[in-house]
């Protein structure tokens, strides 16, 4: 039964240095924890983190490439919401929103040490276009399939133009298939009845955007790298305008670095 006490994080955090004794005394917990809080937001309630927060911060921890330590990082995190729903102060499986997702280590590596690689969002509508395309291409794959069978049967295969176009595009086929097939196994897709409605933009959200020195207003939807398209209005969270607005909220001003210099936006509407 979770207990009627108010616990905020940084008090939960508190408790849990005092409760586990060997983690209390060592530093590096204490500084991942430090991080977690503020990035949650140190004086929120345990009752409003969403499982969507806890799956971003791991995330964004490994923004810009994977770090030889991120798993024993995450680690100090979800050892630290796994005693929140033991000690019963959370009624959610939090821990399991900590996704770290090991892969076989890089060839040549001198550590040997495995990477880690963490899961990006995508949207319900992002992931169903892939998957169509995906299963367009097996279609067009194997109908080339049959192309190049039929131009094989011609003896003189040396000027068989026919033959050549048909492997070229097939090469070209199964190349996206293989990028597609790699993206939808390395996302997943947003579950947007878990997420809070508080303003943040996420990966997902859509947003209104007030150029300050223009006064022109654009609107956006930040969705993932694989699913981004400028001309319908969806720019990546890695793109230089997603990667100044993401985590921040409706009411803050912001500062893009383009091609044309420095460009301050402020964040008019945010919804997800």
């Amino acid at each position: 039964m979770v207990q009627t006490q108010p616990f905020t994080l940084v008090e939960a955090i508190g408790t849990y240095l005092t409760e586990a004794k060997s983690k209390g005394k060592d530093p590096h917990t204490h500084l991942e924890l430090q991080r977690f809080a503020q990035w949650c937001g140190a004086s929120r309630p345990l009752a409003q983190i969403a499982p969507s927060v806890v799956g971003e911060y791991s995330e964004r921890m490994m923004a810009g490439g994977a770090a030889p330590q991120a798993a024993e990082r995450l680690q100090v995190v979800r050892d630290f919401l796994v005693h929140l729903q033991k000690k019963g102060r959370v009624e959610q499986n939090l821990a399991q929103h900590v996704r770290i997702r090991k892969v076989k280590s890089r060839a040549g590596s001198a550590s040997g040490e495995a990477s880690v690689q963490l899961l990006d969002e995508i949207t319900f509508e992002g992931h169903t276009q892939l998957a169509k395309e995906l299963e367009r291409l097996k279609n067009e794959s194997a109908a080339l399939a049959e192309d190049i069978h039929r131009a094989a049967q011609d003896k003189d295969v040396r000027e068989n133009a026919p033959l050549e176009a048909a492997r070229e595009q097939k090469g070209h086929v199964e190349s996206r298939i293989r990028d597609i097939e790699g993206k939808l196994k390395n996302t997943r897709v947003i579950d947007a009845s878990t997420r809070q409605h508080d303003s943040v933009v996420r990966v997902g959200s859509r947003i209104m955007l007030k150029d300050v020195d223009s006064g022109e207003e654009k609107h956006y939807t930040l969705v993932s790298a694989a699913e981004a398209n400028p001309l319908q209005g969806k720019i990546s969270d890695v793109s230089p305008v997603g990667r100044a607005v993401v985590r921040r909220t409706a009411g803050q001003k912001v500062e893009v670095e383009t091609p044309r210099g420095t460009q301050h936006y402020f964040i008019v509407k945010v919804t997800s």
